[in-house]
């Protein structure tokens, strides 16, 4: 009889453990994607998918990327032909209406309300064809689109 109750015993934790080891499974598929990890996950497929592409002629947008800890989205573009030189971006006459019409743009948009509901960090690279060289970079924060 005492072999019967080893057998039983021993049948019991093999259940037990397969029981357990199932339910940590289905916990573990159950977790759910925080907003920021899915705005990490959204932002490289998009990249994957969609870049590098142009914008408009002189323009392409090489990807997206959205920084976890900072809460930044950045967009990263190439620059090429006349708005390929240095001399631009230290000219404040010509880049202060561009940041207020990206800004404008940012506050204006549908597409990103998502993002600014949770006070994202908007970031805008744009680098030198030519050179590689990090020509400007404009960066809103919830205070400069106002939600």
């Amino acid at each position: 009889m005492l072999w019967q109750h080893d057998i039983y015993v021993e049948f019991m934790k093999k259940v037990l453990a397969i029981l357990c080891t199932g339910a940590l499974l289905i916990c573990g598929a159950c977790k759910r994607e925080t907003k920021d990890e899915r705005f990490l996950h959204d932002l490289q497929l998009f990249t994957q998918k969609e870049c590098p592409k142009f914008v408009d002629p002189n323009i392409r947008m090489d990807s997206i990327c959205y920084d976890i800890g900072t809460r930044t989205r950045t967009e990263y573009y190439t620059v090429f032909n006349q708005l390929d030189k240095d001399s631009i971006y230290t000219n404040d006459a010509l880049i202060n209406p561009f940041r207020e019409a990206i800004q404008k743009e940012l506050k204006n948009s549908i597409q990103l309300k998502l993002y600014k509901d949770e006070g994202i960090t908007f970031c805008y690279d744009y680098r030198s064809n030519t050179t590689g060289k990090k020509l400007l970079v404009l960066t809103f924060t919830k205070e400069d689109y106002g939600n």
